[in-house]
């Protein structure tokens, strides 16, 4: 996979979001003057990619809300948009895990009652073998 990157003007600065592969995962980020505000890292391909859309959708919509002024520092502003990116992040992740979670909730138990079945039907080959 070749690294993606999409830059965004903000005022007369430009913000840039990557998202490349790193190690056996894939890192997303945002940087602006050189400087790496926020990261990102994945495992799964698909949640990364999921997760770079929302992203550049949420850099789109916070900077049309909250503009930057002449009046305000620059770096103060790209903290206060870090900020909102981990919120936005963690709260992401909390939907996706929450999501694994059921679902594996419910594998769990539907092999936990199949393990049952089988130690009724034969009870005693489960005896010997604890």
């Amino acid at each position: 996979m070749t690294p993606m990157t999409r830059n965004f003007k903000c005022g007369k600065h430009t913000f840039k979001t990557y998202f490349k592969p790193a190690g056996k995962g894939f890192e997303i980020g945002f940087t602006t003057g050189g400087r790496n505000f926020f990261t990102s890292n994945f495992i799964n391909k698909t949640e990364a990619t999921k997760w770079w859309s929302f992203f550049n959708k949420e850099i789109t919509s916070f900077s049309r809300k909250y503009w930057v002024s002449n009046t305000m520092p620059f770096a103060w502003y790209c903290n206060f948009m870090t900020n909102h990116l981990y919120k936005c992040y963690y709260g992401w992740l909390d939907k996706v895990f929450n999501k694994n979670e059921i679902t594996f909730k419910k594998a769990y138990s539907r092999d936990f009652k199949q393990f049952m079945k089988y130690r009724a039907k034969f009870p005693t080959e489960f005896r010997r073998a604890m």
